[in-house]
């Protein structure tokens, strides 16, 4: 689209607002669009710092739950450049990132570019020069493509890297250790651990305890800034904040007014991708794709046998089914012991989940491969190859055949190793 900005950079903050001022300015001169997400009960005139440095403010309600993973999505689809740099309230980029900004977004073999996130302690002139603080990775630009856009709204989350991706040494400095008093990382910490998905290290320790509590976890001495850098953290750090609020987790008493276009916490869910489907977005319709080979499907199995399948999925449902098992559903099956009706009886066999290769709207019909493994013992089964919402359910909109399936030394029958992707 001509005119479309080649750079995008986004936030969403509680303050202070003085400091992300600060911060965005380091990005101004490099970036075409800066996008300010903030608490909608900040009152009007406390959003003038910001004028002249973001292009667009918007505010957005936050509760007592709120968690800045959740509005990723949201916020991007606020942005209008080809690539989008995410820039969080607590970090300060390097001289070396800024610069290399530019010439990041014009690569078009890269799509998300990871770089190292270096974290202040105890001073702003020092940082953790040890496991896991370094190395540790932060996703700092990816391109704003819907086919290539991983977004995730859990605990330490948010944009997610996709292939073809890059590590890079241009460090971004998270300040929180040093401008946060330890009660309050320590209050932040309970939160984060009270969520579901709490992140563990590999010896056990929380990720969030080690990482905001280094008064307690670190054990070596820490390296100094580089003097370009450590001169860009003590400008940020300098910004007067003794008169701005942070109103991060704080619940809206009964009333309290909010400014005028604040966007609902609803709206912000609903752009969430992994979330569950809920009711109504279940509906669906599942038929073989057979080409040439008409009887083949799930005939003729041997005990143990693999045969590869194809099945049409068609989306009947409110709710789009997202691809890779982004939303956690995917297309699988289940062997059932069949009793003497024919229905099923005990579950004897259950398979592995087939990826949708593309995201599914409501509407769509797509076709997708799926390798369906026998039962390791002859006898008669009630198969349902079926799409699941993992830990959710069964959709129950499947395939549903009673299959005979012989011991392993038998001769598979004529249209048994038929090629799926066969005839038209």
């Amino acid at each position: 689209m001509a005119g479309r900005p080649t750079i995008s950079l986004c936030t969403i903050t509680a303050g202070p607002l003085s400091r992300v001022a600060a911060i965005l300015s380091c990005y101004r001169p490099v970036v075409d669009e800066i996008v300010v997400a903030v608490n909608g009960r900040f009152r009007r005139e406390e959003l003038a710092v910001l004028d002249g440095v973001a292009d667009e403010v918007v505010p957005v309600e936050m509760g007592a739950d709120f968690l800045q993973e959740r509005y990723r999505a949201w916020l991007y689809g606020r942005c209008h450049g080809s690539q989008v740099v995410t820039v969080d309230s607590d970090e300060v980029p390097s001289a070396a990132l800024v610069s290399s900004l530019r010439g990041m977004a014009e690569r078009q073999d890269v799509v998300t570019w990871l770089v190292t996130c270096r974290w202040s302690y105890p001073d702003a002139g020092h940082y953790l020069d040890e496991y896991p603080w370094e190395p540790s990775w932060k996703m700092v630009m990816v391109r704003n493509d819907p086919a290539t856009l991983f977004l995730k709204g859990g605990v330490h989350e948010g944009v997610m890297a996709v292939e073809p991706f890059r590590y890079a040494e241009l460090p971004v400095y998270h300040v929180a250790c040093v401008t946060t008093p330890l009660a309050d990382r320590q209050a932040k910490v309970a939160f984060y651990d009270g969520l579901e998905g709490r992140q563990l290290l590999e010896d056990g320790r929380g990720v969030s305890e080690v990482f905001y509590l280094p008064e307690q976890a670190s054990r070596h001495a820490p390296a100094a800034l580089p003097a370009e850098d450590a001169a860009l953290v003590e400008r940020v750090l300098a910004a007067d904040v003794s008169a701005d609020r942070v109103l991060e987790r704080q619940q809206a008493a009964p009333g309290e007014p909010m400014l005028e276009g604040t966007v609902g916490y609803g709206d912000v869910l609903a752009c969430l991708p992994d979330g569950p489907i809920g009711e109504g977005g279940h509906a669906a319709r599942l038929e073989w794709r057979l080409g040439r080979s008409p009887h083949r499907h799930l005939d003729g199995l041997r005990a143990g046998e693999v045969r590869p399948a194809m099945v049409s999925l068609s989306n009947l449902g409110q709710a789009t089914w997202r691809r890779a098992l982004r939303n956690r559903v995917g297309l699988s099956y289940r062997f059932f012991a069949a009793d003497p009706d024919g229905g099923r009886g005990r579950l004897v066999l259950e398979g592995g989940r087939a990826p949708l290769p593309s995201d599914v709207r409501p509407g769509d019909t797509v076709l997708v491969p799926i390798d369906v493994t026998a039962p390791s013992e002859p006898a008669t089964y009630r198969c349902v190859v079926d799409l699941v919402e993992e830990g959710v359910r069964w959709f129950e909109h499947g395939l549903d055949l009673l299959v005979d399936v012989a011991p392993a030394g038998t001769a598979p029958g004529r249209a048994a190793r038929a090629d799926p992707f066969d005839g038209s």
